[in-house]
């Protein structure tokens, strides 16, 4: 009885981190679907209010990037569950693989047909290709190689940076002494200087679109759904993620995510990560700001990806420190619903904004909300998430979307209704 106790303490602890995640993305993803085109580069775009700076602040401080980064953590812990589970006879690598071409299909239909070129359902589903062979590892060595993936992202980056000064000294010395224009230097130097210009007829293009009709939406966001899934952005991408999920694995099996470890652990991990993680984000987003906003941050590439995980774990810390106290699991099992059905929710995200709050077909709102507007309409949506699959839990075993995938994986219908 006390092992089915702590087991299921330990699955709601998961639920409870994967709910909070996947509402907590839409306070990101509702910038790209339905505020105005250029706010991702420029948040002063769309009204530059005291709310709208603290929302953005706060985005920048303790949203960008984490996330994403609990999602692929707990990606991970949920690759250990399924690979550690008994198979009545069918082979763990086929349910795995089946497992992930759903997810991939998924995906596909998300960023294609439903109109989110910003899913992380097939970026997941390519990265998961390449977890199974790691499923035997130790904690210690999963651990490891999660963080060798940072630190292997951080090394692009910092390289990435070195050439771009490289560049920009050579072009402007080169132009200096009168140099000719043909200097492949030179006009990389230019063309990047005219990359991170405002584009105001790409700008009026997205806006004419997503204020027309579904075919106008559905041309509009297939193509840009092309434009980001391309060889170099599905491979950065995935690493991305295949690093994260690496170390989530890790973590969940040295009973870190499980929520099974002394409070005092999680307080400390929390206190760890906000020291590093949040001073890092702010020297980045205070450069942005002295930058004009338009204008790349070099240190960023260097130090990003450290600022992002050292501020998720704080966040995975302190959520599973307040769920050991009687008050805090209270509040926070409501997020366990949503966690349970993250597929579903993470779909119902999408239609709500992308097929009745935003399009020209549907509300309109398209191009209208500045960055705190956008934020009360993703907390508004997350209300209505939860206590729809709140709800759908009370009467039904699993999510509708949770179903399908379950029978794609295991090629038979599961039980639905609750008993």
């Amino acid at each position: 009885m006390g092992e089915a106790r702590d087991s299921a303490a330990r699955i709601e602890a998961l639920d409870v981190l994967r709910g909070i995640a996947i509402l907590g993305i839409m306070l990101l993803n509702i910038w790209g679907m339905g505020s105005v085109p250029g706010v991702e580069s420029d948040p002063r775009i769309p009204g530059w209010s005291f709310a709208d700076r603290t929302v953005w602040w706060l985005q920048q401080l303790f949203v960008e990037g984490t996330m994403r980064g609990l999602l692929s953590l707990l990606f991970g812990a949920g690759f250990v569950i399924l690979a550690s589970r008994p198979r009545e006879g069918r082979s763990a690598f086929s349910i795995y693989y089946r497992r992930m071409a759903a997810l991939i299909a998924f995906g596909l239909i998300h960023g294609y047909l439903l109109m989110w070129p910003g899913d992380i359902l097939l970026i997941y589903g390519i990265a998961g290709l390449f977890l199974y062979p790691f499923r035997d590892l130790p904690a210690r060595a999963l651990i490891g190689l999660g963080l060798g993936g940072v630190a292997v992202i951080t090394a692009i980056g910092t390289a990435a940076v070195v050439e771009g000064m490289n560049t920009r000294e050579h072009a402007e010395a080169a132009i200096a002494v009168g140099a000719s224009e043909d200097d492949e230097r030179i006009l990389a130097w230019q063309d990047y200087l005219a990359a991170i210009q405002p584009d105001l007829e790409a700008d009026a293009q997205s806006r004419a679109a997503r204020q027309g009709s579904l075919a106008d939406n559905l041309a509009y966001k297939v193509t840009i759904a092309i434009k980001w899934n391309d060889l170099p952005g599905l491979s950065w991408w995935s690493l991305d993620a295949l690093a994260m999920m690496l170390l989530g694995a890790g973590l969940f099996k040295a009973g870190f995510l499980g929520g099974g470890l002394p409070r005092d652990i999680y307080l400390k991990a929390a206190l760890a990560g906000y020291a590093i993680g949040v001073p890092i984000n702010l020297i980045e987003t205070e450069q942005l700001v002295s930058a004009g906003f338009m204008v790349p941050i070099p240190i960023a590439e260097v130090t990003y990806q450290i600022g992002r995980l050292a501020t998720t774990i704080g966040h995975a810390g302190l959520v599973l420190a307040t769920l050991q106290t009687a008050r805090g699991r209270h509040v926070l099992k409501i997020f366990a619903a949503p966690g349970r059905m993250a597929l579903t929710t993470y779909i119902g995200e999408t239609l709500i904004a992308q097929w009745l709050l935003f399009p020209g077909f549907a509300l309109g709102l398209h191009g209208s909300i500045s960055v705190g507007e956008s934020w009360l309409i993703a907390l508004s949506i997350a209300v209505v998430l939860t206590a729809f699959s709140t709800w759908w839990l009370r009467r039904f075993s699993m999510g509708p979307l949770e179903w399908l995938w379950r029978w794609l994986t295991y090629g038979q219908r599961p039980a639905f209704k609750r008993i």
